[in-house]
């Protein structure tokens, strides 16, 4: 009891904030101190080229995007320009575009933590829960990344939140201001869509009021996912050899993940919390919904996750704190071993996030591709490289990380393995012929594991044939190769 009324008095939010500035800016900041200015990821590079087409094509309205502009791709398809696009467009007219990739979702991310806290305010009473929760939030890898990297999630949760928090005031103009926000919301994906309406139908029953408003907003959402081009999801970070548990947790390599004692206290926090279930019932279904997602949408549910095991997380380690043991040592024990845990993988995951690519050395090699080499044909390289290709050299990729509902590149990426490890000339050059590939992008991780662990493995065998492939540019272990010749020689294996 004792202990509770310190935590009462204790006003946890300024803690909050300073976690918050060191965790989104510090990877940016050593990252920079380290000699690499480069953008956080390859995502960042496909808005950006999304941001410069609407720009140039003076499309201002992201309720009238224009439509059936081709992206540099193998698989065609075309841009799907989000409301994130245009933001990175207006900002960029106070600050050059890379600025406004780093600066716009920080901005974001701070006005998302503000309105979830007020949010939370009108579920929970008690102001050092919501600071707890606060805190192990802004500490989630999830949040982290949607915040840090230049991504249309920080966009997306940042408007839905703010639909939410208005549908949630009494005074007739708050539906209005919750309208525009859910509408912009729609404009994402069908996902967001249904997530909104999810959220919304959840809070209604939850306080059994607002029932007239929940069907005026559903038939706006309707409306808006109807009539706009819009698939249920998009996914820009796609990884086909990252499996479930790889996606949900950090520490096993997920990008856009959680630690794993997070997770352990959200679990014991919803059983902790199981005896008021009717006050959150809802919630906890729409959570599980997210969690199934995770096997259709990909690593971008949990981004929208990252808020359900942050509030269950922070309730839980409240109680746990507040719990008395029988043995007061052990009670010290197990929540050292949790905060220390947390602690690290929260360190460790921005650390990781300090030395992602890309590096230096292949922005270069890219920008000496970009004024040396021809137009014509694709581009051999990880599919993580894709974006990069697309809007630093300019040249077409064979595939990238972009995947939605109805586009997969699922048969390339098997096309680009076949390309990597086979041995035999004949059949690489037919390949190289049928899908028009042109030049081969190599970077030092790519013979590092990330494609091969053998010198002279695959493609790299192949490389010794001087009538095929010609190495035009070598530099700090990147490697741009060209495709001269794909005439396959008859008896030749």
């Amino acid at each position: 009891m004792h202990l509770e009324k310190q935590l009462r008095k204790t006003n946890l939010f300024p803690a909050v904030m300073i976690v918050f500035f060191l965790l989104i800016i510090g990877p940016t900041f050593l990252r920079y101190y380290s000699g690499n200015n480069n953008l956080i990821g390859s995502e960042p590079y496909y808005h950006i080229k999304a941001a410069q087409i609407l720009s140039e094509t003076g499309s201002y309205n992201p309720f009238n995007a224009p439509d059936k502009i081709k992206e540099s791709t193998y698989s065609e398809r075309n841009y799907h320009f989000n409301p994130y696009h245009y933001l990175l467009v207006f900002t960029s007219k106070i600050m050059n575009i890379e600025a406004a990739s780093r600066s716009l979702p920080l901005i974001l991310g701070l006005l998302t933590l503000i309105l979830f806290n007020l949010l939370l305010k009108e579920m929970i009473k008690e102001k050092y829960k919501r600071h707890i929760i606060l805190l192990l939030l802004v500490m989630s890898p999830a949040f982290i990344y949607t915040f840090t990297v230049s991504n249309p999630n920080a966009a997306a949760i940042l408007f839905t939140i703010a639909g939410i928090y208005f549908f949630t005031k009494e005074k007739r103009y708050n539906i209005v201001i919750s309208a525009m926000f859910l509408m912009v919301t729609a404009l994402f994906s069908m996902f967001n869509s249904l997530l909104a309406i999810a959220l919304l139908l959840a809070y209604v029953i939850s306080t059994r009021k607002n029932y007239s408003r929940l069907a005026v907003m559903i038939f706006l959402l309707a409306i808006v996912s109807l009539t706009k081009d819009i698939q249920f999801y998009y996914n820009y970070t796609y990884a086909p050899q990252v499996n479930i548990l790889g996606n949900l947790i950090s520490d096993l390599g997920g990008i856009l993940g959680f630690g794993i004692f997070t997770v352990l206290l959200a679990i014991y926090g919803t059983y902790a919390q199981w005896n008021k279930k009717e006050k959150f019932l809802s919630y906890f279904f729409i959570a599980i919904l997210l969690l199934i997602a995770l096997f259709y949408v990909g690593n971008i549910s949990n981004a929208y996750i990252a808020f359900f095991i942050a509030a269950a997380g922070g309730l839980g380690l409240v109680h746990l704190t507040l719990t008395n043991w029988e043995v007061r040592i052990i009670k010290k024990l197990v929540l050292l071993i949790i905060l220390c845990g947390i602690l690290f993988s929260t360190v460790a995951y921005a650390t990781r996030l300090v030395g992602t690519g890309p590096q230096p050395e292949l922005t270069k090699a890219l920008e000496w591709m970009k004024e040396n080499t021809s137009k014509k044909g694709f581009v051999l390289t990880r599919y993580e490289n894709g974006y990069l290709i697309a809007s630093i050299a300019e040249r077409k990729t064979l595939a990238d990380s972009y995947q939605t509902s109805d586009y997969s590149q699922a048969f390339l990426y098997k096309v680009e393995d076949t390309m990597y490890y086979g041995r035999k000339l004949n059949d690489a050059k037919k390949l190289f012929k049928i899908y028009d590939v042109k030049y081969i992008v190599i970077d030092p991780t790519m013979k590092q594991g990330s494609i091969w662990s053998k010198e002279n493995e695959g493609l790299l065998f192949l490389f010794t044939n001087k009538e095929t492939f010609k190495e035009i540019y070598h530099k700090e272990g990147t490697e741009i190769w060209e495709v001269k010749n794909t005439t396959v020689s008859t008896g030749m294996v």
